[in-house]
């Protein structure tokens, strides 16, 4: 496919950033947009294509993408169906599924589904990407080139996308716990809470930069951190007594089940 017309229907955080963000990078002419009471702005703001409904979009696009809450997805998909025939429907949520996607649109259907993050709204998200048989490989390959307008894609098979939302998709939540703990801790110890926010938060970017450009198992780099009788070491064992990891791994196991609908 080249050059697809992609549509988007709704316009929250998510969609909105993922809107602005394509109509930037590939020009607002080539995205059409319903979302509800959002749309005008958006038209506004971005220069994209305005539809007047749902249908409207999937008729109007080459690559329909669904930035909604899961909750509606089954009534949209209904209001689509007929519009997107032999189109691309994109889904984002993180537990449905493609083949509820498929018994809504018809077996026939070609539909992609998506787990993005949310450092995807500045292009430094990560995201998970599957499809059903129905995609021919130029159709897979123009999905995956509009996802990496937001950061890294990776092609999983469905059934491990529940542990990707453990371990990624819903990953910035844990750090940015860890980020304000982590502040709130210099401000007991006197520093100013803005100050505390901004190095923490670039120091937790620089060490996931460090990692990803050295290649070094990141126990090697906290090693290298922890000096014999210094003062990490002293940190790093708090965390141990504290069940550190117990409690991160714990974390991504909730999610996991969750996402598994248990």
């Amino acid at each position: 496919m080249k050059n697809p017309k992609i549509g988007f229907i709704g316009g929250g955080n998510m969609g909105g950033a993922m809107i602005e963000n394509l109509a930037q990078r590939l020009g607002g002419e080539r995205v059409f947009v319903y979302a509800r009471s959002k749309t005008a702005a958006l038209r506004e703001k971005c220069g994209v294509n305005a539809c007047e409904s749902e249908a409207a979009v999937a008729s109007a696009a080459d690559i329909t993408v669904l930035a909604t809450k899961p909750a509606a997805y089954e009534g949209i998909l209904n209001l689509i169906k007929d519009a997107a025939r032999g189109k691309v429907v994109v889904t984002l949520a993180p537990s449905f599924s493609l083949e509820q996607s498929a018994q809504i649109l018809g077996t026939q259907a070609k539909v992609a589904r998506a787990m993005p993050n949310t450092p995807a709204a500045i292009a430094e998200g990560v995201s998970a990407l599957c499809f059903n048989e129905n995609l021919s490989a130029d159709e897979r390959a123009a999905v995956r080139e509009i996802l990496e307008n937001f950061g890294a894609v990776y092609e999983l098979e469905e059934a491990k996308f529940a542990a990707f939302t453990g371990i990624a998709g819903s990953l910035p939540a844990y750090v940015f716990m860890f980020i304000e703990a982590t502040a709130d801790a210099g401000v007991l110890e006197g520093l100013p809470r803005a100050l505390a926010y901004e190095a923490v938060a670039a120091s937790v970017a620089g060490s996931a930069r460090l990692m990803l450009k050295s290649g070094k198992h990141p126990a090697a780099l906290k090693d290298e951190i922890c000096s014999p009788g210094g003062t990490t070491i002293e940190a790093v064992k708090a965390l141990e007594k504290g069940g550190f990891r117990a409690a991160v791994m714990d974390a991504v196991d909730a999610c996991v089940k969750k996402a598994r609908g248990k």
